[in-house]
């Protein structure tokens, strides 16, 4: 098997009205009908609006209300093409993408040779039949119009398309939605004909033995050879053998090197190769080994979930930030700034971070990061609540893509040392007397929830799964329920409501088992809000205010700032505002861990910008400057 790694290759853009590309002669001109955008040179990984603000076509997207100048980019058809030689002889060529964003057509040469849609999924294509060795080829791939997806409010029941939603508009950003080509694009010639579909690690009780565990898919029957190279560079072979059809393999591995969450310990990891009875290649990545066990908190009512985390043997408080997209424009190479944030992350002291189910399966690369800084990862499949209705859809179509989604995710990601548990999804709710409204997290006997647990328990079993979060029985926790045994795991409160004195009374009596979501809003710096609102007027941020409006809408602290005694100006506005976001966020967190083991764990919503949001409850904001609630959470959670 040899690999053409098509990232290196030049790539070239082109944009049509819709299926303009398709029509080789014009009717009514009897000629070839021009692109409407000229080809220009793209860089893959990479997405169409980083390509045409490259090349003069779309302005600074982070720039005031500019992301309203982007939206039309949706509406057109746009073609990546390279040129490709194939050596002289071959069998076979498969073409696999990681990442292709959303859906539309594979051509050769210009003719349509196969069809791909979903975001979320590997694709793979048999070009095989269309190109010839030693020949030149044309290969494209041409993107469909994006599809009318909801962003945060419309119907979680009828969110079928499985794009990342967020990109569609949130509380913490416009809408921007990429289109394009992610990480993981190459031809494989004469490809063999075996495969490792999934690779984990397990960890007995007594913390002695290790095993690595292979789901292997054959045509026939053959040996193979499984590499290990451990911590200290010591290295280990094992024999087994490829079964014909699909089988699992599992190696013993005596006395590992424990991995540690953040601040508990090391991380030490094992780097695998699995290699066919020829030496091709079959599969390579870095394993750890830890053992996690699920204790109920001390004091929990009867049937509630377990919410202490013991790793080792040791019970661990969960404490660190929802991760939310590093960028608006998640398709091109964010690497640089993502490790930034692992880093910051790590030095605050977290241990967890929960990937937002508003999103998408998070890559390889943030994985191996967050392998090495010790910060365990919570992995939620692409569901999120939507306001109106956040109920999972029942559509049996739709329930079937998510379980092939699932499926996808959970063999491309068990395989790393901090993954901690799969979740179904974001605030899936209904209320009490509906499927539509809040207040009741769904459960198993959702169908759709049930059919993604079923995916976790057959691919990576002894990992724990989650229907979603707040995952009930309540929500969120209400104060004149404290005491009642109602609020489990639960999201909120996201603000103040009342006076600082209310804020310290709530967390003092609360009796929640665990917080996966609290947060508090707090402005960037004044400087900031001046440069990025780029020459409309950011203050006061009134309602009628369209820099605000378009940008933050959800986190002006307006009406409590004017019943303050501070100058009634943007710099004054921005300090009361970031010094109340880090007393009110410290005074939650300490709460929580303080109560430990009574509640399990402590999880700030959010980390991040990928938006230069004027306000948000983000404590790191879009230059990677930490507000000054980064620090004072970092003083809790290294307590």
């Amino acid at each position: 098997m040899s690999t053409i790694n098509l990232h290196q290759h030049l790539w070239q853009l082109r944009g049509w009205r819709p299926y303009g590309w398709q029509l080789s002669l014009s009717m009514e001109m009897g000629r070839s009908l021009p692109p409407d955008f000229a080809a220009m040179t793209v860089n893959v990984p990479g997405s169409v609006q980083a390509a045409l603000r490259a090349n003069g076509h779309l302005p600074d997207w982070l720039l005031g209300t500019n992301s309203l100048a982007c939206e039309w980019v949706e509406h057109r058809h746009w073609e990546f093409f390279t040129s490709i030689t194939l050596p002289e002889n071959f069998r076979e060529v498969r073409f696999e993408a990681e990442q292709l964003d959303h859906s539309g057509w594979i051509l050769v040469d210009g003719k349509i040779v196969d069809t791909f849609n979903g975001a979320l999924t590997r694709h793979c294509f048999d070009l095989g039949g269309f190109m010839q060795p030693g020949k030149s080829h044309e290969l494209g791939i041409v993107f469909d119009v994006t599809p009318a997806e909801q962003g945060q409010m419309g119907f979680t029941s009828r969110s079928t398309h499985f794009k990342p939603r967020f990109s569609y508009g949130w509380d913490w950003c416009p809408r921007f939605v990429p289109i394009g080509i992610g990480p993981g694009l190459r031809l494989l010639i004469d490809p063999p004909a075996m495969q490792v579909e999934s690779v984990r690690t397990e960890l007995s009780a007594d913390l002695a033995t290790g095993s690595i565990h292979l789901r292997t898919a054959a045509q026939s029957s053959s040996d193979a050879l499984l590499l290990l190279t451990g911590p200290q560079g010591e290295k280990t072979e094992f024999r087994f053998r490829f079964e014909e059809g699909r089988s699992p393999t599992t190696i013993p591995i005596e006395n590992p090197q424990l991995w540690w969450p953040n601040g508990e310990g090391e991380q030490p990891r094992y780097h695998v190769e699995v290699l066919s009875e020829s030496g091709e290649s079959l599969w390579s990545g870095d394993v750890g080994f830890k053992h996690i066990q699920w204790l109920p908190c001390m004091g929990a009512p009867d049937g509630a979930e377990p919410w202490i985390c013991e790793v080792n043997g040791r019970p661990v408080f969960l404490q660190g930030v929802n991760w939310t997209p590093v960028s608006l424009d998640y398709l091109s190479d964010h690497r640089d700034d993502m490790h930034t944030l692992i880093g910051l992350y790590r030095d605050m002291g977290c241990n967890l971070l929960r990937v937002w189910g508003g999103a998408y399966l998070e890559s390889q690369a943030f994985y191996q990061a967050a392998d090495r800084a010790g910060l365990m990862v919570w992995q939620e499949f692409p569901l999120s609540s939507s306001g109106i209705d956040n109920w999972p859809p029942e559509d049996p179509s739709a329930i079937d893509r998510l379980e092939l989604i699932a499926t996808d995710f959970v063999r491309r990601r068990s395989h790393h040392a901090s993954l901690l548990l799969w979740c179904g999804g974001n605030e899936l709710q209904r209320g009490k007397e509906s499927k539509a409204g809040i207040g009741y997290p769904a459960d198993l006997a959702h169908p759709c929830l049930a059919r993604l647990g079923k995916v976790v328990e057959r691919e990576s079993p002894g990992i724990r799964y989650l229907p979603t979060s707040a995952s009930g029985p309540r929500f969120t926790a209400e104060e004149t329920d404290f005491g009642k045994g109602l609020h489990h795991d639960v999201h909120g409160p996201w603000n103040i409501s009342g006076t600082l004195d209310d804020w310290k009374r709530y967390w003092e009596n609360d009796d929640a088992l665990f917080r996966s979501e609290t947060g508090m809003p707090g402005t960037m710096t004044a400087k900031q809000i001046e440069h990025y609102a780029n020459g409309l007027c950011p203050w006061p941020p009134e309602e009628n205010n369209l820099y605000w409006m378009l940008t933050c809408a959800w986190w002006r602290q307006w009406g409590e700032f004017q019943k303050t005694s501070e100058p009634q100006t943007l710099a004054a506005y921005c300090e009361w505002s970031r010094a109340l976001q880090a007393e009110a966020l410290q005074i939650a967190a300490k709460a929580c861990k303080d109560s430990f083991p009574r509640c399990g764990g402590f999880l700030l919503w959010m980390g991040h910008d990928c938006f230069p949001c004027a306000a948000n409850t983000a404590v790191i904001d879009i230059t990677r400057q930490p507000k000054p609630a980064y620090d004072a959470l970092s003083q809790v959670f290294k307590s």
